[in-house]
């Protein structure tokens, strides 16, 4: 099962994921964490362009997502089929969501069509104020007219037909402990239909 952890920056998407992925292995379950962008070398390339060490245009920085994720997706294919449950923090709906701020989303559909469709998304939902004040450093999309876009796109998406029938959203403006419990109850109610 492959369960990709989505939301705005300061949504808590890698303090719940790698919560529940140890919970997962505690109970017992063949469970693996990964993240995007990966430690590859692409992955590098665009933490230096979030990080404002290095600057591309909006077009190449989606090229390089796309790119990292079909390194991704060999990887995750491969643990898929030895029967890990994947958790991955950030993966497809990230790419729609804020590459589509900058481009046209059907053009960043069809640079990404060859990714795996999660089995289950976790979007942990919060307002761009809160996030801000939750976001350590500065990176790119770390603006508040940004955050709101890309907030609307993944609503938006997670309206569509493809979506909505995977997708649970979670308040995430509650408190950790909260965040974690209800996540963690929705994973074990999926796991427990496929084991």
């Amino acid at each position: 099962m492959l369960i990709a952890f989505e939301g705005i920056d300061g949504s808590g998407k890698t303090t719940i994921s790698t919560r529940v992925h140890e919970e997962l292995r505690r109970r017992g379950v063949k469970s693996y964490w990964t993240t995007e962008p990966t430690d590859g070398p692409i992955g590098g390339m665009i933490r230096d362009v979030l990080q404002g060490r290095m600057e591309v245009d909006h077009r190449t920085l989606a090229l390089l997502f796309a790119a990292d994720r079909v390194q991704h997706v060999i990887q995750l294919e491969s643990l898929l089929e030895e029967g890990y449950t994947v958790i991955s923090d950030r993966y497809l709906l990230s790419s729609l969501a804020y590459q589509g701020c900058d481009l046209p989303m059907d053009w960043v559909r069809e640079i990404n069509r060859w990714a795996l469709m999660p089995d289950l998304v976790v979007y942990l939902d919060l307002d761009p104020v809160v996030a801000l004040r939750r976001i350590k450093g500065k990176q790119l999309f770390h603006s508040l007219h940004k955050l709101k876009l890309i907030r609307t796109n993944y609503l938006n998406l997670i309206r569509e037909e493809e979506w909505s029938s995977r997708t649970v959203m979670v308040d995430a403006s509650k408190s950790e402990e909260e965040v974690f419990q209800t996540v963690l109850n929705i994973i074990l109610k999926k796991l427990r239909v496929i084991l």
